[in-house]
């Protein structure tokens, strides 16, 4: 029960923060955008951190996980929500939400080829649908 609470939050907040986006966007740079939302964040990390008494968890980080959290903003915090922006800038987000949606696609794909994670039926028939999806909503 509780997957599916998280599953759904994490959903409508990201449903929520692409019409959020597309309004800003409408009066500056994807560039913009980006630093003033990751500048909001840091605040918020660095006074949860604090107040909470966990910010000292960073010290407990090895090498090797600070560079794949390193390499995972790099791909999905900066490279992927540059291009996003870009691409919510030009289009609609009904068309643009749907089509970046379909990143489970690339993430089934790697997660059985680097993961060694089994590929289903279902999970084949769920992505399948997925892509389907997208191409209707084109």
């Amino acid at each position: 029960m509780k997957l599916i609470i998280f599953l759904f939050l994490t959903t409508l907040f990201w449903g929520m923060a692409a019409i959020f986006d597309k309004l800003a966007l409408g009066k500056t740079s994807p560039f913009t955008g980006m630093m003033v939302r990751q500048f909001i964040l840091t605040g918020i990390l660095l006074a949860v951190g604090v107040g909470s008494g966990r910010l000292g968890n960073l010290g407990t980080l090895d090498g090797r996980s600070i560079v794949l959290f390193g390499l995972s903003g790099i791909c999905g915090g900066a490279a992927g929500l540059w291009t996003y922006y870009h691409a919510l800038r030009l289009g609609g987000a009904s068309l643009v939400v749907p089509i970046t949606a379909t990143y489970p696609l690339i993430a089934v794909l790697l997660s059985w080829l680097i993961l060694q994670e089994s590929l289903t039926v279902s999970r084949i028939i769920g992505t399948a649908l997925i892509v389907l999806g997208v191409w209707l909503v084109k």
